[in-house]
């Protein structure tokens, strides 16, 4: 989709929308939510009107422009000295996200002003769509944070007691299976649990860590009944979406979700009502597809997870029941299917959110 002109255009940030309501601050934009603009367009590199610009004007030139444009509008900084940046390396950009409408994608930037004077949005290359919904996908402000964070948390691929898992015999706590047990998966039929391990999470310690607290999928979320009685993982686990829109966007089928890339604070959010969590590591012979509560839902993987942060006697048992991991964490295989980004996540579940049945 395009708006039949291109260039590179400012829009004051209080004609901006996010989530339904007005965007009364940049740092409230994340990554999968709705954001638009309205409201008249400045263009900065080149003549006020909206003038088409010929197809072999190239971005880098259009960012160059508009770089030099928009300090000029905000004033710059006072007797610095000229430096050459390039657009790749021009801080005028690091504060970014970019939206999408399913089809086209448009980077903005928001530049911030002095001088009690609110921030303007810019548009490089290009204007988005004026009144339309746009899904965040990549959030300059956010990328290094979550990155760090979870690098250091580590993956935490768990289920909650009080979770159906379907086996051959019919749907288990999974609190009360142990190792030698057999799951119904999607791919192979009943399927040996190897090993089973808990991490209990204090009440203070998600206090102290938001980014513990467990994702509830609500009852329905994700289909009419699916989940069927409503889901509690926690934050890393991952979901399987599927359809023709995950096939169009993805050349698959079905592909794998992280439950926190899934929140949208309606049908999946946060559960910070319980005093403390105790997740439950499921993993089988290999990374398979299982059942929780009719939710098509992922096993434990090894790679996936920080194993020093397991127990001492379940990282030990986990050694003693595959060795090889011991050494080599990426002999246990591959995912089961794809694993999508958070980026990519939030183009998907935004489109399906449209479908999701009431």
């Amino acid at each position: 989709m395009t708006t039949g002109f291109t260039g590179t255009f400012v829009v004051a940030w209080s004609q901006t929308e996010l989530d339904g309501g007005w965007a009364t601050s940049p740092g409230q934009v994340r990554i999968g939510s709705t954001w638009s603009w309205d409201g008249p367009l400045v263009r900065v590199d080149g003549p006020g009107s909206v003038l088409t610009l010929g197809p072999s004007r190239a971005a880098l030139d259009l960012r160059r422009r508009a770089g030099g444009s928009v300090r000029r509008l905000i004033g710059g900084a006072r007797g610095a000295r000229r430096v050459a940046r390039t657009p790749a390396t021009d801080p005028l950009f690091d504060h970014s996200f970019t939206v999408t409408d399913g089809r086209g994608t448009w980077e903005v930037a928001v530049i911030l002003r002095d001088g009690g004077h609110g921030p303007l949005a810019l548009f490089v290359d290009g204007a988005p769509p004026r009144r339309t919904d746009l899904w965040v996908m990549r959030h300059g402000l956010e990328s290094d944070r979550t990155t760090r964070t979870t690098t250091a948390r580590g993956g935490v691929i768990c289920f909650t007691p009080g979770t159906m898992i379907l086996t051959p015999e019919g749907p288990r706590d999974v609190a009360s299976l142990h190792e030698g047990c057999r799951v119904q998966t999607q791919d192979d039929g009943p399927a040996e649990v190897l090993w089973i391990g808990r991490r209990r999470v204090s009440a203070a310690r998600i206090m102290a860590t938001p980014d513990l607290a467990p994702v509830r999928l609500r009852k329905g979320a994700l289909d009419r009944d699916v989940p069927d009685a409503g889901l509690l993982v926690s934050p890393d686990h991952r979901v399987v979406l599927r359809g023709a829109r995950a096939a169009a966007l993805f050349n698959t089928a079905e592909v794998l979700v992280a439950a926190r890339d899934l929140v949208d604070d309606r049908h999946i959010l946060r559960d910070r009502s319980r005093r403390d969590v105790t997740y439950i590591h499921l993993m089988l012979p290999r990374h398979q597809i299982v059942f929780a509560n009719a939710v098509a839902t992922e096993s434990f993987h090894p790679a996936a997870a920080a194993l020093d942060a397991l127990a001492s006697e379940d990282r030990d048992r986990l050694f003693s029941r595959m060795p090889v991991l011991r050494d080599d964490i990426g002999a246990y295989g591959t995912h089961a299917r794809r694993l999508l980004t958070r980026g990519e996540a939030a183009v998907l579940h935004a489109d399906m959110g449209r479908r999701r049945p009431v």
